[in-house]
């Protein structure tokens, strides 16, 4: 069985020349080397004595991250882009009762200029759906280092905006209160 795709002119042009956009975009700069790419497991857990939500919560995490880091032509990074992949638990050390986060998977854009470091994360980083609770931390993100500042926020961040430049600070764990009450 053969299949004939037929386009007219009108409609092969806007093709080409999208083609040709796409790969203009995508290219590296002339001399720049090619990024070099790498895999990242990870795990980490960020708890609290009660600070957070008036009991103990621990909320524990692990992952992957494919991290593409790359280069000027002088050598020197300029941007890292990483697809992280991640998933956990929470729980309320005080009963015991533990919450699951599925895997979540979320991009994350590194830019290095001369004014500093932009960081963008763009997807969903905390999922929690079910009969007992619900909560997404998602969308995009952008925040400047040098100094730290919030950019950008569109989309439900109740965990990143608490302090969006730590993955660490257990005041982080106030988002999560609302899953146990």
């Amino acid at each position: 069985m053969i299949i004939r795709l037929h386009l007219s002119r009108r409609r092969l042009l806007p093709c080409v020349v999208g083609a040709v956009a796409l790969l203009a975009v995508t290219a590296l700069p002339a001399g720049a080397a090619q990024p070099t790419i790498r895999r990242v497991e990870f795990a980490g857990a960020v708890t609290d004595q009660g600070e957070a939500c008036g009991f103990a919560l621990s909320w524990e995490f692990t992952g992957e991250v494919l991290e593409q880091r790359f280069v000027d032509a002088d050598g020197a990074l300029v941007r890292i882009q990483a697809h992280i992949r991640e998933s956990g638990t929470i729980t309320n050390l005080d009963t015991g009762e533990v919450i699951d986060l599925p895997r979540t998977a979320f991009l994350e854009r590194v830019l290095i200029t001369q004014d500093g470091v932009i960081i963008e994360d763009l997807g969903l980083s905390v999922r929690v759906t079910g009969p007992d609770g619900h909560l997404l931390d998602v969308g995009r993100f952008v925040t400047s280092r040098n100094p730290n500042e919030l950019l950008q926020s569109s989309g439900q961040h109740p965990i990143r905006e608490i302090n969006p430049f730590s993955v660490s600070d257990p005041a982080l764990l106030a988002g999560f209160c609302g899953l146990f009450e």
